[in-house]
């Protein structure tokens, strides 16, 4: 009988804790089996969903937002907002095509389009970190008299078509966002190193470890010596740059550049990021959660075309996305 007794209490303990690692388990991962989940039911809706090439094309389309949302991310992990880098793609991949057009060498049509970029974001950098204009403010400011330039460049929207010039002078361009190494493209590969340098910057250097002081708590970081004003600039100046680069990968991809074409890219970086940091343990913005986030609203995306719906699917699903993650991301903190 006492035999009986000690066994049953070991079973029953031994019940009791798995059903806390169960619970566990599901608490931890639970946003990455509901995503998991949300693909499967899609794939099963449609079944075109999960052929690889749909696949691939999904993940070609998804790099030009994956290297605009890391860009976001930066600003973000240090408390801030960058309303002005979906503009700061526009106009990047714009100046990339007006230079193209206008037989520039292949090197400025690269180079110069990033100068303006690291420039605009140099400018946020300043007002915001040194001057004290809210992020909101300078970015939404920066966002506007980009839009105008934009404008005036293109006496009013007018769209630049790359694919009509000679193929001599559109091959190298082209093959950034239509090439292929082998079996996979060119953009694929490019992001893969893009994600990979960036996490390194983010999370391996001291300059990464800095924002992460910064995001947590700023008169923290400012009395352990950070200079938190170079730390929260650099922010600016770094996502402006990958939105740059993403602008031009953009044009290179579809051969035509149109002014407020990329201006749709601003909600998906923010649930991008969102999502990025609810699929962190420790509820934190990263490169790798946001550049998963990132394929995440591609798919999405990608299988309301497939299903023959309109941007107004999209835009819902995606403000619902959002309201989730932050939700989720409120009952973490409070977790702990």
């Amino acid at each position: 009988m006492k035999h009986n007794w000690a066994e049953n209490l070991r079973t029953a303990g031994q019940d009791n804790n798995r059903k806390f690692h169960f619970a566990g388990f599901i608490r931890e991962n639970g946003v990455i089996l509901g995503m998991v989940l949300v693909l499967i039911v899609f794939g099963l809706i449609n079944h075109k969903f999960f052929a690889v090439k749909n696949l691939v094309n999904v993940l070609n389309q998804s790099s030009l937002l994956i290297i605009m949302s890391i860009g976001m991310m930066f600003a973000m992990s240090v408390r801030a907002v960058d309303l002005s880098i979906a503009q700061i793609a526009d106009i990047s991949g714009l100046l990339a095509a007006l230079l193209l057009l206008n037989k520039a060498p292949v090197w400025a049509v690269f180079l110069v389009p990033l100068l303006f970029c690291a420039a605009a974001g140099l400018i946020n950098c300043l007002l915001v970190s040194y001057l004290g204009v809210p992020s909101i403010i300078a970015t939404l400011g920066s966002m506007l008299i980009i839009r105008s330039i934009e404008l005036t460049m293109t006496n009013g929207a007018e769209a630049q078509i790359l694919f009509t010039l000679p193929k001599k002078v559109t091959k190298a361009f082209f093959f950034f966002g239509t090439g292929s190494i082998g079996p996979i493209p060119f953009l694929i590969i490019f992001t893969a190193i893009v994600v990979s340098a960036t996490h390194f910057i983010r999370h391996k250097t001291v300059l990464g470890r800095e924002m992460d002081a910064i995001g947590i708590q700023v008169r923290v970081a400012f009395l352990s010596g950070i200079n938190v004003k170079l730390v929260f600039g650099s922010a600016f100046i770094i996502g402006s740059i990958l939105s740059g680069i993403s602008g031009i990968a953009m044009v290179s991809r579809t051969g035509s550049a149109v002014p407020r074409s990329v201006e749709s890219y601003l909600m998906e970086c923010f649930v991008s990021v969102y999502l990025g940091m609810i699929l962190s343990k420790k509820n934190r913005m990263n490169v790798i959660g946001t550049a998963a986030g990132a394929i995440f609203v591609g798919l999405i995306g990608n299988w309301i075309t497939l299903m023959g719906l309109g941007a107004p699917y999209k835009y819902i699903i995606n403000g619902v996305i959002i309201l989730i993650a932050l939700s989720i991301g409120a009952m973490k903190k409070s977790d702990c």
